[in-house]
């Protein structure tokens, strides 16, 4: 039997929760909690508290939480629509795909770690990089480093630096300053 559920506990280790039913006000046995993926590439995304939808049961009341759905009261994210697959987290963060123009967009509220033990590829015809940047290590290019603007090395600027100990014919000048 099935019946609509709201959910009133969750037990985020073993992936199950527990519904009360409005009409009743009874609680459900353990439900487990209907996932996306469980072998090889694996999906995990326990519902909220007092989230409403279907619930297949066992004679027992134990059995399955489906999931929810949108309604006038639960609203569905305005960025969804044809071609387009978003997740939506409660602070506004986003991850986005468009399957119209092949495109992803992923937007956070705070901060983004990518990690890999061995490496990091970024492969394009074109990489951009909007706003200031940091590095902690190292940079090294086998191709041209172009700048439109200066270069500056431990406060001395490639376009404005000056030379000390300018002399005509063969000698050589001191350092940049």
């Amino acid at each position: 039997m099935w019946r609509a559920g709201k959910v009133s506990v969750i037990d985020y280790e073993k992936g199950i929760v527990r519904c009360t039913f409005p009409d009743t006000s009874e609680q459900s046995g353990e439900l487990v909690v209907l996932m996306g993926r469980t072998t090889g590439r694996t999906d995990y995304s326990m519902p909220e508290l007092d989230e409403v939808g279907p619930c297949l049961l066992d004679k027992n009341g134990n059995g399955f939480y489906l999931g929810s759905g949108y309604t006038k009261a639960f609203l569905k994210p305005t960025e969804g629509g044809k071609n387009i697959e978003i997740t939506k987290f409660k602070d506004g963060s986003l991850v986005e795909f468009n399957a119209e123009d092949s495109t992803f967009r992923i937007y956070s509220k705070n901060k983004i770690t990518i990690e890999a033990d061995n490496e990091i590829l970024f492969k394009s015809k074109l990489i951009k990089v909007e706003g200031p940047q940091e590095n902690t290590d190292t940079i090294t290019s086998e191709g041209v480093i172009k700048s439109l603007e200066d270069v500056i090395a431990k406060a001395i600027s490639l376009i404005g630096h000056l030379h000390g100990g300018v002399q005509g014919g063969p000698s050589k000048t001191g350092g940049p300053e």
